[in-house]
């Protein structure tokens, strides 16, 4: 499996999902509509859920119909095996951040058993419509583009042709160390989960359970303010600081605590966890945090990093945490239009093993506002990065 396939999944793939049902959502209609009139009230049903909610309770089904309508209308939009690489890992990175691998892994076979035909004018048919493969009928190629990368991102040999799905277990060691980063990016990103998803898709997962249970979680209203903190004992009981029982609405949204969301319960989090023996599988309730200068914060530039010395690998080595390399850049995006830059020198050519040992910053900018914009946890993470770049 390539670094690529192994990344993690990007933690803003839903919000990019979302958008793009709703500028396609006639034509998503269109075909559902077709569908109820051929009889697929379950599919269409399924498959309106999904488009309202990508994150909702739904179904593998709903998912895998919505995707293959998708395919067909953003077919304009896609130019080149990378843009539909792109395409496809957009709607993947979704279904494993808020449903798992299974669900993914399900997403792709079901797609496989599902055909868009083209508008048909002679049979009665004026607009696409949606029909299953008759047994023996060969997958659509999209559907096959799509199982061969969800089986590239989960770790698992593409299908043989004509062949079932058996799909070898991924390697636990690959998984577990793949879940930790996906816990530690939700913290960094502020993932949400509402509570009743949160106990189906992380507590309830023999991969993420356990390592829920060795971290502080936070519940938050619908401003981003926390309401609450607590951890999850191996009952799956979520306990307050003081070990008492905490009881979290259905509805009430949940993500992973950082240091910064404890305040003043900071300390008594990391006595109760050394009272406990609870290891934790990143840095949490002992992570180090930063905050800008009021300087910084009006700014878009981070001049306390200019000019200082950098390792080439740990340029490289921010790639897991979302960094992009290019030439003399090194660049991440921060919600839809936002983008830290830091600009090397002498810049990157050829490859980790043909690059001098050292690189000079010369600056760090935001492009798209001052950093007074990011939230205290995204600031706090960013200069946490760039000194550990530069350490």
């Amino acid at each position: 499996m390539t670094d690529e396939e192994r990344r993690w999944a990007d933690p803003h793939a839903t919000t990019a999902v979302r958008k793009f049902l709703r500028r396609h959502r006639r034509a998503m209609e269109t075909v559902l509509t077709a569908a109820r009139l051929d009889g697929l009230d379950e599919f269409a049903d399924a498959a309106a859920e999904y488009a309202a909610d990508p994150a909702g309770s739904v179904t593998p089904e709903g998912a895998a119909v919505v995707f293959a309508i998708a395919q067909r209308a953003a077919i304009a939009y896609r130019t080149g095996a990378q843009r539909e690489q792109e395409f496809i890992d957009r709607f993947v990175d979704s279904w494993l951040n808020e449903h798992g691998y299974a669900f993914a892994a399900v997403v792709a076979e079901t797609r496989r058993g599902l055909r868009i035909e083209d508008p048909e004018p002679r049979a009665g048919r004026m607009t696409p419509w949606l029909r299953a493969t008759a047994p023996g009928e060969e997958p659509e190629p999209a559907a096959e583009m799509l199982s061969l990368r969800v089986h590239a991102r989960l770790g698992a040999q593409p299908p043989s042709p004509g062949a079932g799905t058996p799909h070898a277990p991924p390697d636990p060691k690959s998984v577990t160390t793949d879940q930790i980063r996906r816990l530690e990016a939700a913290m960094v990103d502020g993932r949400r989960w509402r509570a009743a998803a949160h106990r189906r898709l992380v507590l309830d997962d023999p991969a993420l359970g356990p390592l829920a249970q060795r971290l502080v979680w936070a519940s938050f209203d619908g401003l981003g303010t926390v309401t609450g903190t607590f951890r999850i004992d191996t009952e799956g009981v979520l306990r307050a600081v003081n070990d008492g029982s905490v009881e979290l609405p259905r509805e009430t949204l949940v993500g992973v605590a950082h240091p910064l969301h404890l305040a003043e319960y900071l300390e008594a989090w990391r006595n109760s966890f050394a009272g406990n023996r609870l290891r934790q599988p990143f840095e949490q309730l002992d992570r180090r945090t930063y905050a800008l200068t009021s300087e910084e914060a009006e700014a878009d530039r981070l001049s306390r990093f200019t000019d200082r010395q950098v390792r080439t690998d740990r340029v490289f080595g921010l790639q897991h945490l979302g960094w992009e390399v290019s030439g003399v850049l090194l660049y991440r995006r921060f919600g839809p239009s936002r983008e830290v830059a830091v600009t090397l020198d002498p810049g990157l050519e050829g490859g980790y093993r043909y690059e001098p040992e050292l690189q000079r910053v010369l600056a760090v900018e935001l492009r798209g506002g001052t950093f007074g914009s990011f939230d205290a946890v995204t600031a706090s993470e960013l200069i946490r990065q760039l000194e550990r770049l530069a350490a």
